[in-house]
């Protein structure tokens, strides 16, 4: 059992990591799949519906636009050469908030410029059909190609993906590149007047259509982890890419309003199929649809595969769950993030049209550049070394800033109000779910030392355990099961590496010998009493908060620790910083024996209040049931005590025997004590046992370990259990 724990614990803590294997072309072929898609071919008929033949100046100037942004990026992936894009720029510079803004809106983005690329491939594959298909069969084929790439993906070597990838970029262009030389000699000149049926009102209103075709450059940038010499190669692809698609677009859309009137082209679902048509005569569908096929597919293809990468490292970082954020160890793929992304992409596609999807890619994408801009004017304000030669690109971030700024203001009111949905939904998902999570993982990394579990929606109850002190760990694991034999549930037992400092976490872990050790002897100790164990090693930066933070990520119901050497010189132990933080329901064991001594006949349970008091009788009946124990709830008042400080006492005693639901025996005993400390220190010798309560708030004290519980706890004959509840609402609060 110890080499199997120890095979799992060595597995952990190798993080599997993407191998380098894309050069500058296959960057750019990345690049250039992800621009050249249903841009040009599915956008440029809704683009000239509100642009007319300007339609051509509405392409130059979003290219002009985009490649100062492509700039930013380049400059960015230059200094920070690491997977993620602009998701890691804002996170790496800005922090949590900004971080996990950029990243929000890119994921989104890129799962509806997944659906329009799949909407795109559909139009054009079932156009060779030769006649029209109801709109439902459209979103048919759109999702049946999403999940069909998410399967390859997932499943498929990666050196094949990038090979079919290049046939069907390359491809693509060589199609467009075809249909722009033969169309130079049908143009006629009289489509393109007027010019600006619709003013330049309607030419920068196409802008906000079209941008989404000149976003691809930075999913170059997700994939930096694959990228052969990053700092070099991705600001190169980037700009390469932009130049080709830019330059292609233009012609491109130069040809079609030259050769159709801009009319019939608004009208096409497939406008280059009618351009294709006049070139190559009646069969001329069949290349252009082709070609359709081809960009389309390497787009949702190159979107896919970045967006999954972009999830991934959001994962990793804990802002969404930590399966998104792991490789497959065989394929060094990131299988959960990849299959999320297709399973959202065809939501999409299922409940949204193409236009909307459009302009949500759009929204969602231009406002994702807001933080990355202000990323790279912070980097520039503190370390003016990485500023480039050219002085005029010392302005990238104010450039870019105001140009999506202005590009944001051109969407329309269903778009802007879909953004703020999006906005309110990622507040409340960064707030309630995100923000804790990823704190807690700045702070340290669990590894959970058994094999792959099944996941279950059915909550079970949980006790946590930290472990250090070999002469308590049989105790603390006998008090978990005998606290569980009833309600049944789940035994954590965790070790702390501490990892001070900024270390990295699975590199101090390399070197936890001992801490392993402390997990393997409660495995063996679990396995002699035929306990079931869940085992943990945390790193954390400090034991305390890497106490608080398992019993949070592991939504424990109780933590149960031993009880600490009081030190008395001010300074707070681990114990008593985890009772400060937790807002997890804590008992601590005081053992006056050895483990096999401890032989329980008599319980003393210290009836005080109604805070813990559900907790204290629990636990008494738990181990009274187990051991045949009499449980002895017991009382003090002052002397001179009122009738109403009886009665109050009286009704305590009354509500701890409604809670005493127990064949156990008991006893009460209500008794008279100006000193209640030397009190319950003196009755100590009548008990085996003895339940006292941690009150919440110690006002009075320093530190718990000051306080009444702790100090009768150190001076107590008989071994003690101190018992603190958190009230639900406080519970609530403090994990959210």
């Amino acid at each position: 059992m110890d080499e199997d724990i120890k095979k799992i614990f060595e597995r952990k803590i190798t993080v599997p990591k993407f191998k380098r294997t894309i050069g500058l072309f296959g960057a750019t072929t990345l690049g250039v799949g992800a621009l050249m898609g249903a841009g040009i071919y599915v956008l440029i008929g809704e683009a000239a519906k509100v642009s007319g033949p300007s339609v051509v100046l509405s392409y130059l100037i979003t290219g002009i636009l985009a490649y100062f942004t492509t700039l930013m990026y380049a400059e960015l992936g230059r200094i920070i050469p690491r997977s993620g894009g602009g998701y890691t720029y804002a996170y790496n510079i800005l922090g949590s908030i900004g971080g996990f803004t950029t990243g929000w809106f890119l994921a989104i983005g890129s799962i509806f410029a997944s659906g329009l690329y799949a909407m795109g491939f559909a139009e054009y594959a079932l156009s060779l059909l030769g006649k029209p298909v109801h709109g439902y069969v459209i979103r048919i084929v759109a999702v049946a190609v999403t999940l069909g790439l998410g399967f390859l993906y997932v499943f498929v070597p990666m050196k094949k993906k990038s090979s079919a990838q290049s046939w069907i970029v390359w491809g693509n262009v060589a199609i467009l590149l075809v249909l722009i030389v033969i169309a130079a000699f049908h143009i006629n000149t009289d489509n393109a007047k007027p010019f600006l049926p619709m003013g330049l009102r309607g030419t920068f209103s196409a802008i906000s259509i079209i941008y989404i075709s000149f976003f691809g450059y930075q999913l170059i940038a997700n994939n930096a982890d694959e990228v052969i010499n990053p700092e070099k190669t991705i600001p190169k692809a980037m700009k390469l890419s932009m130049w080709i698609s830019i330059t292609i677009y233009l012609l491109i859309a130069l040809a079609a309003i030259l050769m159709v009137p801009w009319e019939t082209l608004s009208e096409s679902s497939a406008p280059l199929v009618l351009v294709a048509d006049k070139v190559f005569g009646g069969k001329g569908w069949i290349i252009i649809s082709l070609g359709g096929i081809l960009a389309s597919l390497g787009a949702l293809s190159s979107t896919i595969v970045s967006q999954s990468r972009q999830t991934y490292a959001m994962g990793k970082d804990r802002f969404f769950p930590d399966m998104l954020g792991k490789l497959n160890e065989r394929s060094k793929q990131p299988s959960y993030a990849l299959g999320a992304g297709v399973v959202l992409v065809t939501l999409a596609l299922v409940f949204f049209d193409v236009q909307f999807i459009a302009k949500a890619a759009n929204f969602c994408l231009l406002f994702s550049l807001l933080p990355v801009s202000l990323a790279l004017r912070k980097i520039y304000r503190k370390n003016p070394a990485h500023k480039p030669k050219a002085r005029w690109k010392h302005f990238l971030p104010e450039i870019t800033f105001a140009i999506n700024i202005g590009l944001l203001l051109t969407l329309d009111i269903v778009s802007l109000a879909f953004g703020q949905q999006l906005a309110i939904i990622g507040v409340i998902v960064y707030f309630l779910y995100s923000r804790k999570r990823e704190k807690r993982g700045k702070e340290g990394v669990n590894i959970i030392l058994e094999k792959e579990r099944r996941f279950s929606f059915f909550s079970q109850n949980k006790v946590l355990i930290p472990v250090s002190n070999p002469n308590t760990q049989k105790a603390l694991l006998m008090l978990s099961h005998t606290l569980l034999a009833k309600k049944g549930g789940e035994i954590v037992v965790l070790a702390i590496k501490n990892v001070p400092g900024k270390a990295d976490f699975y590199e101090a872990l390399a070197g936890a010998d001992e801490t392993l050790e402390v997990i393997k002897r409660s495995i063996a100790l679990a396995k002699k009493q035929k306990i079931k164990i869940k085992p943990v090693i945390r790193a954390s930066r400090t034991i305390p908060q890497g106490i608080v933070n398992v019993a949070n990520e592991e939504n424990s119901d109780l933590l149960i620790m031993g009880f600490p050497k009081l030190k008395g010189d001010g300074n707070p132990s681990v114990t008593d910083n985890v009772l400060r933080k937790t807002s997890t329901d804590t008992i601590i064991l005081n053992l006056k024996t050895q483990s096999e001594d401890f032989n329980i006949r008599r319980i003393g349970v210290y009836v005080q209040s109604y805070n813990s008091l559900n907790l204290m009788i629990m636990t008494a009946t738990a181990l009274a049931e187990k051991s045949k124990a009499v449980i002895v709830l017991f009382g003090l008042l002052r002397p001179g005590y009122s009738k109403a400080q009886k009665t109050k006492k009286d009704k305590l005693m009354i509500k701890s025997l409604q809670n005493l639901q127990s064949t156990a025996l008991y006893e009460i005993l209500v008794s008279v004590s100006d000193d209640p400390k030397q009190e319950l220190i003196n009755m100590s010798s009548g008990f085996d046992l003895m339940i006292l309560e941690e009150k919440a708030h110690q006002k009075k004290f320093k530190g718990h370990e000051e306080s009444f519980a702790f100090q009768v706890s150190d001076q107590a004959e008989c071994s003690v259990i101190i018992v603190k509840s958190v009230v639900p609402l406080k519970k609530l609060a403090q994990r959210l």
